[in-house]
């Protein structure tokens, strides 16, 4: 069996050019389903990375979005007015309270992703399973190769 030939770098630049005027259009979409739902694009964002890491710190969710502690404390404020997160003592940490999700905040979590799928379903009804998945697979091992290599050469891209 013939060994698959690599990509070009003039290929690998037509793809990320892809990807990022997929990104551009997709956060429209996002933008829209996130305020029908009552949720910005950073609210949800912070409540996504509450659902997947539990009770944080507004650091840690800072630093995880890489953007100011005091952007999510704003952020946080706003959902806590909705009721979607709560505040809550840390033993680890007195003045540095831990937030999270309530379970209105899941629900409405929840109901986001729910639009967000149903929507993007209706406007590609016809993208068969198998090449969303090897899509995926691919833009995956892209990131993870792309990362590794940042990791060793952080200041020289080769």
């Amino acid at each position: 069996m013939a060994k698959a030939k690599s990509a070009t770098g003039r290929e690998l630049h037509d793809l990320f050019e892809e990807v990022f005027h997929l990104q551009a259009v997709l956060a429209t979409v996002v933008d829209h389903v996130h305020e029908e739902a009552g949720l910005g694009s950073p609210h949800q964002k912070v409540a996504e990375i509450l659902a997947r890491r539990g009770p944080s710190t507004v650091p840690e969710v800072a630093a995880e979005m890489e953007v100011s502690r005091q952007f999510v404390q704003t952020v946080c404020y706003r959902l806590e007015e909705q009721g979607l997160v709560e505040f809550s003592p840390n033993p680890r940490h007195k003045r540095s309270r831990l937030v999270s999700l309530t379970k209105q905040g899941q629900a409405t979590l929840d109901e986001v992703r729910r639009k967000e799928a149903a929507i993007v379903k209706s406007a590609l009804p016809k993208v068969e399973r198998r090449a969303v998945i090897q899509a995926r697979d691919t833009l995956l091992s892209l990131g993870e190769q792309l990362t590794a290599k940042l990791r060793k050469t952080p200041n020289q891209p080769s």
